[in-house]
C-alpha cells in the first residue's frame, strides 16, 4: 500500500522484498501449462424494474440529474439525502474501517434508507455506478451487495460500467445527448458558483442562485425539454450579484478522486473551507471523467480491432462535443477561456511525459489538470484529494512534490477517510498563506 505517509526508501524496500518472493514463488512453485486465452472487457446491461423506484446515493448535485433522466426514461427514482455522520455510524458498524471512504458512504447512504426511511423494500432497487481497472470502485455493488445480505437485507443493486462510456443504461441516444448537455451545464453552474461567492454582494446569495438554477434544469431534463434559456439567465443573474469593487482572490484548482472532491460531506466541504482562507477553487468537472471515458471507449474499440463501434463511438464523441460548446458558450462572459477544463487529449499530453495515459485511473486525469494549472499564470496552486490507501491517489501524491518544485507553486495533497480531524484545515490554511507570500513576493519583484 502506498500513501502520502510513505518514504520513498520505504517503498523501495517493500518493492524489493515482492520481487524476491515473486522470483522464489517462481523457483518452488509447481508449472502448470494453461491454455492461452484473449480477455474481452464487457458490461452486463443492468435490467432495472420499471415497477420499482431506483435509489441514488448523492454524491453531487449531478446526481439530481441522474435521477431526472432515469424518471424521462419511464422509471421511478428517488435521490438519497445528502450523506452525514448516521452514514459512517451505520457502515462502520459492518466494515473494517479502512476500506474506500466513498465506499463506505455510499454502503451508509444504502443502510440509512433501509434502516430509516421506513420504505418497503421489496418494491426498491439501488444504482451504483462502476467501473473495470486497478480502482476498487468495479468492486462496490458486489461487496455492497454482500454485508448487505450478511445483515439481512435483500436489496438489489444495478450497476453501470464505465468502461461502455455508461451506455448499457438503456437511454436513448436522443435523450443522452440532453443528459449530457445538462451534466456540462450543472458543471459550469458550479463554476459559476465558486467563481461568484467569495465576491457576492451579500452572503447566500450565490447558493440560493445555484439552487434554483440546478432545479430549473434538473426539471427540464425529466420533461426532455432545452434549458438554454435557463442558462442564459443564469449567467447573467450570477453577473448582477458580484461586487466588482471586491479585489480578487488567488485562484486555485482542486482535483483528485472524483467521488471524494465531489461530496461535501466525505470532503469535509472543502471548497467553502479553502474560501474560508482566502482562496477561489476551482474543482475539476464530472464532464472531464465523462469525456475522459468516452476518449477511452473509442481506443478500447480500436485496439480490439472493434472498427465499427470505434466509428460509431467516435461520430457520438463529436456530436456530443459539440452539444458541449453549445452550453459553454453561455457562461463565456464569466469563464474566462484560459480558466475552461482541457480537453482529454490536452490533459493526457500533459500527463504522457510523466506517466502512461494508458494507465486507466484518475491518477492521469489529475497529473494532467495539475500540470496543467500549474503552466496556467492565473492558477496559484493545485490541492489533490484521496480516500486514505487510495492507489491513484498515492501515485499523484507520489510524484506531486516534483510538480511543485517544477513549477514553483504550492501542490498539496489531503488524505480523508471520515475520521474527525483537524490537520487537513490547517494544512489547506497554511497552503494559503504560502500562496499569499509568494504573491507579495512577486508583486515586490524579489
Amino acid at each position: 500500500e502506498i500513501d502520502e505517509h510513505a518514504a520513498e526508501a520505504g517503498i523501495v524496500t517493500r518493492l524489493e522484498a515482492f520481487v524476491d518472493t515473486i522470483r522464489g514463488f517462481a523457483r518452488s512453485a509447481e508449472k502448470h501449462e494453461r491454455p492461452r486465452k484473449d480477455i474481452y472487457r464487457r458490461a452486463f446491461p443492468p435490467v432495472i424494474d420499471t415497477e420499482k423506484t431506483c435509489i441514488i446515493p448523492r454524491m453531487a448535485p449531478h446526481i439530481e440529474r441522474v435521477g431526472a433522466i432515469l424518471e424521462g426514461s419511464g422509471f421511478r427514482a428517488v435521490v438519497l439525502p445528502e450523506a452525514n455522520e448516521r452514514n459512517l455510524f451505520y457502515a462502520d458498524k459492518v466494515t473494517a474501517g479502512t476500506e474506500c471512504l466513498p465506499y463506505r458512504v455510499t454502503l451508509g447512504d444504502f443502510l440509512r434508507f433501509c434502516y430509516e426511511d421506513g420504505t418497503d423494500l421489496k418494491k426498491v432497487e439501488a444504482v451504483m455506478a462502476g467501473a473495470y481497472g486497478p480502482c476498487r470502485f468495479g468492486k462496490y455493488a458486489l461487496e455492497q451487495i454482500r454485508i448487505l445480505r450478511e445483515v439481512g437485507i435483500d436489496l438489489p443493486i444495478r450497476t453501470t460500467i464505465s468502461n461502455n462510456a455508461y451506455r448499457d443504461t438503456e437511454i436513448s441516444p436522443r435523450f443522452a445527448r440532453l443528459a449530457w448537455k445538462g451534466s456540462v451545464a450543472i458543471d459550469y453552474l458550479q463554476r459559476l458558483l465558486w467563481g461568484t461567492r467569495p465576491y457576492e454582494r451579500q452572503p447566500g446569495l450565490a447558493d440560493g442562485l445555484f439552487d434554483h438554477y440546478l432545479s430549473r434544469i434538473v426539471g427540464r431534463v425529466r420533461k426532455k425539454e432545452g434549458f438554454d434559456d435557463v442558462l442564459r439567465q443564469a449567467a447573467s443573474d450570477f453577473r448582477s450579484i458580484r461586487d466588482p469593487e471586491l479585489p480578487r482572490r488567488p485562484l486555485v484548482g482542486i482535483n483528485g478522486e472524483i467521488f471524494l472532491r465531489s461530496n461535501r460531506f466525505s470532503n469535509q466541504d472543502l471548497v467553502k473551507e479553502c474560501e474560508k482562507a482566502g482562496l477561489e477553487v476551482v474543482v475539476s468537472s464530472m464532464g472531464e471523467w465523462m469525456n475522459y471515458i468516452f476518449f477511452r471507449h473509442v481506443e478500447d474499440a480500436i485496439r480490439d480491432r472493434k472498427f465499427l463501434k470505434a466509428l460509431i463511438s467516435y461520430t457520438i464523441t463529436r456530436v456530443w462535443e459539440h452539444d458541449e460548446h453549445s452550453v459553454i458558450k453561455h457562461f463565456s462572459d464569466l469563464v474566462a477561456v484560459d480558466e475552461r477544463e482541457a480537453s482529454t487529449r490536452e490533459l493526457l499530453k500533459c500527463t504522457s511525459q510523466w506517466l502512461s495515459p494508458k494507465c486507466g485511473s484518475e491518477a492521469v486525469l489529475s497529473i494532467g489538470s495539475g500540470i496543467e494549472w500549474m503552466e496556467n499564470p492565473k492558477f496559484a496552486g493545485v490541492i489533490s484529494v484521496m480516500p486514505h490507501g487510495c492507489m491513484p491517489g498515492g501515485i499523484v501524491a507520489a510524484m506531486s512534490e516534483r510538480f511543485s518544485a517544477l513549477y514553483h507553486k504550492p501542490w498539496i495533497n489531503l488524505t480523508y477517510d471520515g475520521f474527525a480531524e483537524s490537520t487537513n484545515l490547517t494544512r489547506i490554511n497554511n497552503f494559503a498563506e504560502i500562496i499569499r507570500f509568494c504573491s507579495h513576493e512577486r508583486q515586490d519583484g524579489s
